[in-house]
């Protein structure tokens, strides 16, 4: 009878063990057979080879694979290593020299040549490799692999479906459900679940082959705006209220503002589109002058500029991007508007980069809390009469804004707070409180007022939507 020691730290085991003299590793005594050919240990025997026997953990675990793997090295300079892979997990045995000599079945020899050797992880059921192919070489008294070099496999749990159990007279279908990532949403007249079939195809009940996709999530913010917070001079949006604000620089570095209303547009103004440039450019001349950033400074592609076909009355452009934009909580565009959200006093948000108290653009984003006002007062304000032959040019800043059906018309805070230059293209915000959801009411024009005039002026979203969906759509 010999005896060896199999090493493990910290697994525990109904064997027969010693706790080794002033260590925390675990040792156990393998008492084995003799036998030649063969291995034993109780009861469970494993073919091995002629020569002096190692012991060996054969049945430590129940229902585990052992892989046994001889090492090459002479045993008069390491002791023989066998690598286990038991149930997943990998584990080392060192047996002693005095077992190594001859433990390894040598290979024939050949002329001009040597023998190379090499081993090959595998995992147990319901397991597969992390990394590599588990192939290991032995080279310069290391084991290699040509993926990941010296570092071994690790097997993890592999998620693929396993096949069903069958049952007496029937048969399994197979079922799966699509769903979407954190800030996606499935797009489907469906509900997302499909059946394979005998043709082997997988449909669903509503949509057939069909498959759904995932949209983007809008107008859910991680973290909103608190309705219930005063504001006094603005606030910084610290904890990323706004994730639809975009920021617009021109050519000339001039700062505006824009907003998205998917992962690939973003509205703003005509205004700001032709910032820097003569009212005879085109939009395909305009398109490579632009600079745009979503999220923290995320610079994104500009493809092209779509303007309003009407755009000297209704300032209002779209801009598509080369590419989608990832949605999380930094990035996220607003929502349209299926109902007309602008009431007088209805009170809304909105976002940007523009102008502070001190006329110095800022390099924070920053938001006010604004309410809707009297449109008729406001159409006074800047043209002095509200009948269209008695207008006159009255603006108190000395520029005239847009100001028609498209339009509507929002006042200062309380505390004489206002947009200005910079915060065009920009969203006024509001939330609807029915389905928790945060929608675009308008485009903010003219942000020219500045606490001096009284109003800005805004594009009505609600006038806009066919033209953005067509647009869109053709695009």
């Amino acid at each position: 009878m010999w005896e060896t020691w199999v090493r493990s730290l910290g697994w525990e085991d109904p064997l027969e063990k010693e706790m080794a003299t002033n260590s925390s590793i675990l040792a156990w005594k393998i008492p084995w057979t003799e036998k030649p050919g063969r291995l034993q240990y109780h009861g469970v025997a494993k073919s091995w080879g002629d020569g002096p026997r190692v012991g060996m953990a054969c049945a430590l675990m129940p229902m585990c694979t052992v892989k046994l793997l001889r090492s090459p090295l002479s045993s008069s300079v390491l002791p023989a290593v066998i690598t286990l892979l038991l149930c997943g997990q990998l584990l080392a045995v060192e047996t002693g020299s005095e077992a190594a000599a001859g433990s390894c079945p040598k290979a024939p020899e050949i002329a001009n040549g040597h023998v190379e050797y090499s081993v090959r992880y595998q995992c147990d059921k319901y397991y597969k490799l992390r990394a590599g192919n588990g192939v290991y070489t032995f080279n310069n008294k290391q084991w290699i692999n040509k993926d990941i070099g010296l570092q071994l496999p690790e097997c993890e749990e592999d998620v693929s479906c396993p096949e069903a159990p069958k049952i007496k007279n029937g048969y399994v279908e197979y079922s799966v459900r699509y769903q979407c990532k954190t800030y996606y949403k499935l797009r489907t007249d469906g509900d997302g679940v499909y059946t394979f079939n005998s043709k082997k195809q997988w449909i669903n009940k509503n949509v057939g082959q069909q498959l759904p996709e995932c949209e983007a999530v809008c107008g859910k913010p991680k973290h909103p705006v608190d309705q219930t917070q005063r504001i006094i001079g603005g606030s910084l949006d610290a904890k990323g209220s706004f994730p639809w604000q975009a920021k617009m620089v021109s050519h000339h570095n001039l700062i505006s503002g824009a907003t998205l209303i998917n992962e690939r547009w973003l509205l703003t103004t005509a205004k700001n589109l032709y910032l820097g440039h003569t009212s005879d450019k085109k939009a395909k001349d305009i398109t490579p002058t632009l600079r745009l950033y979503v999220g923290k400074n995320q610079l994104v592609e500009v493809e092209k500029v779509v303007l309003h076909p009407d755009h000297s009355k209704v300032d209002i452009g779209l801009i598509k991007l080369r590419q989608k934009v990832p949605v999380n909580d930094k990035v996220m565009p607003i929502c349209l508007p299926s109902k007309d959200y602008v009431a007088v006093d209805r009170v809304g948000y909105v976002s940007g980069w523009g102008r502070n108290e001190n006329f110095n653009f800022t390099g924070h984003l920053k938001y006010v809390m604004l309410p809707v006002a009297d449109q008729d007062k406001c159409v006074k304000h800047y043209e002095g009469n509200a009948a269209p032959k008695n207008k006159t040019a009255t603006s108190p800043v000395g520029v005239q804004p847009i100001l028609n059906e498209n339009t509507f018309c929002v006042g200062l805070s309380k505390y004489q707070e206002d947009t200005c230059y910079g915060d065009a293209g920009s969203a006024f915000v509001v939330h609807d409180q029915e389905d928790d959801t945060w929608y675009a009411a308008g485009i903010l024009s003219f942000d020219k007022s500045c606490a001096v005039a009284e109003y800005g002026v805004y594009v009505k979203v609600t006038s806009i939507l066919d033209w953005v969906r067509k647009t869109i759509a053709n695009n």
